[in-house]
């Protein structure tokens, strides 16, 4: 994905909505939008889910490392988490991260992780890797899936199969992570149950968009879902309240 780079004058860059999660630049003539590193993570509980779909499940295994590096630079070569990367450097993340799970860097890995091929065909076109991190439990480690087999429900497949397996470890429960400028992650997370978990720094910067945006509709006469944009700021204002309270 490349960088959001967008030609604007000073003062339209001074009153342009600014996308939550993103940091937001302006020099050269340009807006310059970049997203912050930034995972947001949710939980579910673990109940039975259909097994039902067209898709070949099978174990991981290290012998098929390098087809699982290729389908990772292909998921996330478009993707936020990797806006404005070289391509050789995603492939150094695809490296590290796949080479993470199978040394156990992270945690322990886990039964409940499959590989997802393509109906009546060996080519993978996902990726769903499960750890049991120290004193944690189950976290989703990675998923991906291969940009052309996106939104045919390869993950909910993938996800579906490793609750299964989990469940008959023992496991209760299930962590995961999206990337806080993801709106198709998070969506896909909440879809599926998962319920987050946020810190006081993602507080924080709600509190901060908020108020900016709210100064912003303000300046400009903008009073479309102003009240309810106060009540929100007021909501996690309350939140990092409380969440100070509790370090006290």
């Amino acid at each position: 994905m490349k960088q959001p780079i967008i030609p604007m004058s000073f003062e339209a860059f001074d009153r342009m909505e600014r996308p939550f999660g993103w940091k937001v630049e302006y020099w050269d003539g340009c807006a310059r939008l970049t997203p912050r590193s930034l995972g947001v993570n949710t939980i579910i509980d673990l109940v039975p889910r259909p097994l039902s779909h067209p898709y070949t499940l099978i174990p991981v295994s290290p012998d098929d490392r390098d087809r699982m590096l290729a389908a990772y630079v292909e998921s996330f070569s478009a993707s936020v988490e990797f806006c404005g990367w070289p391509l050789d450097m995603i492939h150094e993340s695809a490296a590290r991260n796949i080479g993470k799970y199978f040394s156990g860097t992270k945690g322990e890995p886990l039964s409940a992780s499959v590989i997802a091929l393509a109906p009546g065909s060996p080519d993978i076109v996902g990726v769903a890797l499960v750890i049991d991190r120290p004193e944690k439990g189950a976290y989703l480690d990675l998923l991906y899936v291969r940009t052309d087999f996106q939104r045919q429900g390869v993950a909910t497949a993938m996800l579906n199969g490793a609750i299964d397996r989990l469940i008959k470890l023992g496991f209760k429960t299930l962590v995961s992570t999206y990337h806080v400028c993801n709106e198709p992650s998070r969506l896909w997370h909440h879809g599926h149950e998962f319920v987050d978990q946020y810190d006081r720094y993602y507080a924080q910067m709600r509190v901060s968009w908020y108020q900016a945006e709210i100064w912003r509709r303000e300046t400009l006469g903008l009073t479309d879902e102003l009240e309810k944009m106060k009540q929100e700021c007021d909501r996690w204002t309350s939140i990092v309240s409380a969440s100070w309270d509790e370090l006290d």
